[in-house]
């Protein structure tokens, strides 16, 4: 009984993290799309700044490098910057899982809140308006705390060297990019935005 419980959660811990990172992507990925389709325009862009240009290879390469780290080691590849550092299956890596279903579950409720308004990165043009409610009411940008805390989840349940970097990165890129967001809303709405950031936190 024991031994099979084992199994359990080594199957869990190894495959449990990368359907959490593929779910959150196709998701965000449909959202993208359906946003698109409802203002006619694209809702998401990069500035051509050096910051940016840094944010945008530091998002890319956390994503992607994790979605592979974590897909190679569910199939079991022997490299070893690709398996935990700590232990095959215990409470902590469990508990990283749970931080990462709950992340995702919080990037996804943030996101839907914000409806035809979501945007990703600094695009163009600005929504029409700001979103204050909601989530929105108690944390500036909780779509960015939710996957901040499913990386921090996922690198917790997989603590492999691979997946602590692209932690790392991913949280790099994150504070670049909510500080340039904040210039740009602060630039579109001007007084409401100072208002509304001198009432919310950034973070929590």
């Amino acid at each position: 009984m024991e031994a099979a419980v084992s199994d359990a959660v080594d199957q869990l811990l190894r495959f449990g993290p990368p359907i959490v990172l593929v779910v959150t992507a196709a998701w965000l990925a449909l959202a993208t799309w359906r946003t698109s389709a409802s203002i006619g325009s694209r809702p998401y862009g990069f500035g051509r700044s050096l910051r940016q240009r840094i944010a945008r290879l530091l998002f890319a390469g956390s994503i992607v490098g994790a979605a592979l780290a974590l897909v190679a080691y569910a199939r079991g590849a022997t490299i070893p910057s690709l398996h935990p550092i700590a232990g095959e299956a215990s409470m902590v890596r469990l508990a990283g899982l749970v931080l990462a279903v709950g992340g995702q579950v919080l990037t996804l409720f943030a996101q839907g809140g914000m409806g035809r308004r979501w945007r990703v990165g600094v695009p163009e043009t600005a929504p029409d308006a700001l979103v204050t409610t909601g989530l929105f009411g108690l944390c500036r940008n909780p779509v960015f705390l939710g996957m901040l805390a499913m990386a921090a989840g996922l690198a917790v349940a997989v603590p492999s060297p691979a997946m602590i970097v692209c932690a790392v990165a991913f949280w790099i890129a994150c504070e670049i990019q909510v500080r340039d967001e904040e210039r740009f809303l602060q630039h579109s709405f001007g007084p409401a935005y100072v208002a509304y950031r001198s009432a919310v936190r950034r973070w929590i």
